[in-house]
């Protein structure tokens, strides 16, 4: 009986062992999207991006670039305030996504900035998005215009 026991429990352990982070790659279909938007904006002007993706891996991943075709520049940007209270913000290269956790991109914080917009965005528009990722590849999201959030 001990030696069941201490095989079942070996057994277990050692199953765990060895995860291949590519097989656990995300589908599109199982793109967790709790939240998504994007601002409206007028051609050779400005948007916002904005959503909350969950990383399904079970090892961290790093969201090292953005693409839209309907904007001729896509950055990853995050805001923030100066010693004089002064609000900016700035182009940020990468965001680490821990295994199994949820990263937000929201208005005052992380955000993704469409430049350059190559047509007006208005609703009911949506807007497509590519998410670069180092483990999980190219991950597309689309998200719809809205012009009165908060």
């Amino acid at each position: 009986m001990k030696t069941s026991v201490t095989l079942f429990f070996a057994i277990l352990f050692f199953s765990g062992c060895g995860d291949d982070p590519k097989k656990n790659s995300p589908q599109k279909s199982e793109l967790a999207k709790i939240e998504n938007w994007a601002r409206p904006g007028v051609q050779g002007q400005m948007s916002g991006a904005y959503f909350v993706y969950r990383n399904p891996l079970s090892i961290a991943d790093t969201l090292i670039s953005v693409y839209s075709p309907q904007a001729m520049m896509t950055q990853i940007h995050e805001s923030y305030t100066t010693e004089d209270d002064l609000a900016g913000m700035r182009e940020k290269a990468e965001i680490i996504v821990q295994a199994n956790q949820n990263i937000t991109l929201e208005q005052g914080g992380l955000h993704v900035m469409l430049m350059n917009l190559k047509t007006d965005l208005q609703e009911p528009d949506s807007v497509t998005i590519s998410l670069i990722f180092n483990q999980a590849g190219k991950v597309d999201l689309t998200l719809p215009v809205i012009s009165n959030k908060k």
